[in-house]
């Protein structure tokens, strides 16, 4: 029983001791817990490869970050001389938080490769969808060598087609970055085109008809051009939900004008359904230029 009593008093008096023990003491007499923390936050802080990345992404999100994480890895140092170790503790922290961020936005080469290769595919298709709308408008509409504008037609399809070719190169040659300009560039055609052709919708009220029936046809056809460049211009500007429904309540609009117009032309009335069809292929006009393609009336 004395045996026992003297164990546990001596069984205190040890963990009496440990808690008075102070923490494990760093270069300086820093909580080690502490200099680790700052020699962490000094090689993230201090690693040139992470800034010269940072700087050269010119992401402004990243460049301010990476600011931050600077100022607050000196003001953990002053408060350190301070011997304010609980805000010491705070500021690394902080300056840590910031260059995780910073680093996520300028990310390391095979990192951005991945993920310029991604946007790559995803706006070849985008791209290659507008081409192929471009190329069956200008058929639709007939326009024939040495027309009003057809210079400018074939010089945007070269110059389009060469952009594509240019970018696929660029893909095959493991260059994403380069490939992506390429289709910017092919994107940024693309749209003048469109716009300009959409635009000149006017110049086609000049095309001779031998008979109301043929002219009918003709806005039919030229009216179906504008419903397939809907979808692709919703795909390429992606509107927002309120403009899509706008959009959804503009092609309602122009479908139930051309039943009319079919309605109108089966009793001859050419006159009636010319108009009709008219104002349905305004409606898409106006729905273009709610997604984002802006079409001169």
């Amino acid at each position: 029983m004395i045996r026992r009593a003297a164990f546990l008093l001596a069984l205190g008096v040890m963990q009496v001791a440990l808690a008075q023990t102070p923490a494990p003491q760093g270069a300086g007499g820093i909580p080690g817990g502490l200099a680790q923390k700052q020699a962490f936050a000094r090689s993230l802080v201090e690693d040139a490869a992470v800034a010269e990345r940072i700087k050269a992404s010119q992401d402004a999100e990243a460049l301010r970050l990476f600011a931050l994480a600077k100022e607050s890895y000196a003001l953990a140092l002053g408060s350190i001389k301070s011997g304010d170790y609980a805000a010491a503790e705070q500021q690394f922290n902080e300056a840590m938080s910031a260059m995780g961020k910073a680093r996520r936005l300028a990310p390391d080469a095979a990192a951005l490769a991945a993920k310029q290769r991604a946007e790559y595919a995803e706006k070849l298709q985008g791209v290659e969808s507008l081409e192929k709308s471009y190329r069956g408008y200008l058929k639709s509409i007939g326009r024939k060598p040495g027309a009003a504008g057809s210079a400018t037609d074939e010089s945007a399809t070269l110059g389009i087609s060469r952009l594509l070719e240019a970018a696929r190169k660029h893909a095959a040659e493991n260059r994403p970055g380069d490939a992506l300009r390429a289709l910017d560039k092919a994107e940024q055609v693309m749209r003048s085109a469109l716009n300009r052709v959409l635009g000149s919708a006017t110049l086609d009220y000049a095309l001779k008809f031998e008979t109301p029936a043929e002219e009918f046809a003709f806005e039919l056809e030229r009216n179906r051009s504008y419903v397939e460049l809907v979808p692709v211009a919703i795909a390429e500007y992606k509107p927002k939900e309120e403009s899509r429904q706008v959009i959804e309540v503009l092609v309602r609009q122009s479908r139930e004008a051309v039943e009319q117009a079919r309605s109108y032309a089966e009793q001859k009335d050419y006159q009636r359904a010319l108009a009709s069809v008219r104002t349905g292929t305004e409606y898409l006009m106006n729905a273009l230029g709610v997604a984002g393609l802006v079409v001169p009336q």
